[in-house]
């Protein structure tokens, strides 16, 4: 089984992200951290809470304190029975090379505004052109999970870690992928 820990949205609450790292560790070993963009701050704020997972993101539209070329635009995750199996870089509407021989599932992950999240028909779109049956995207910071027909992409977006006064709390998923099955928890700080 792999036990990923999804967040977005963090808008430079870092605290909120650390508390969150905690309560995902809570219920188990996380494999690895997926942030869907708008970190809002310098990577090296994260890298500084030397977290033994590890950590894959991509852009946000207020990510400009981030270097151009890291994190990339998309991420294409292949997942196998035992782990993460392969992670490629994506610009926007790039290809993806195939699945590899033991991937059971690939996820794309996006922030979503390039797609007109929370819209998800171009979400799927390119889902189905990268061959992806998970997509995780956040910007509208709202909790989502819509598994969709039965040939489309499970679609989720873990809210976000910094909630506007009064709408909420913070929200973020953890998400087991465990052979054919993926389920996501919803967690709330």
């Amino acid at each position: 089984m792999v036990r990923l820990m999804v967040c977005s949205d963090i808008h430079a609450r870092i605290g909120h992200f650390q508390d969150a790292v905690v309560a995902a560790r809570a219920d188990g070993p996380v494999d690895a951290i997926l942030i869907a963009g708008d970190l809002q701050m310098p990577m090296a704020a994260i890298d500084e809470l030397n977290l033994p997972e590890p950590i894959h993101l991509v852009h946000g539209n207020n990510d400009a304190a981030l270097k151009p070329t890291h994190p990339a635009d998309e991420l294409v995750i292949d997942v196998a029975a035992d782990g993460i199996a392969n992670v490629q870089a994506r610009a926007y509407h790039e290809g993806a090379s195939a699945r590899g021989d033991g991937i059971e599932h690939r996820i794309m992950m996006t922030h979503g505004h390039t797609y007109r999240a929370p819209r998800l028909v171009r979400l799927r779109q390119r889902a189905a052109a990268l061959d992806a049956d998970v997509v995780i995207y956040g910007h509208s910071h709202r909790w989502q999970v819509d598994a969709g027909g039965p040939s489309e992409a499970l679609v989720v977006n873990p809210g976000t870690l910094m909630p506007k006064p009064g709408s909420g709390r913070c929200t973020f998923m953890t998400m087991e992928i465990d052979g054919p099955d993926v389920r996501v928890e919803r967690h709330e700080l």
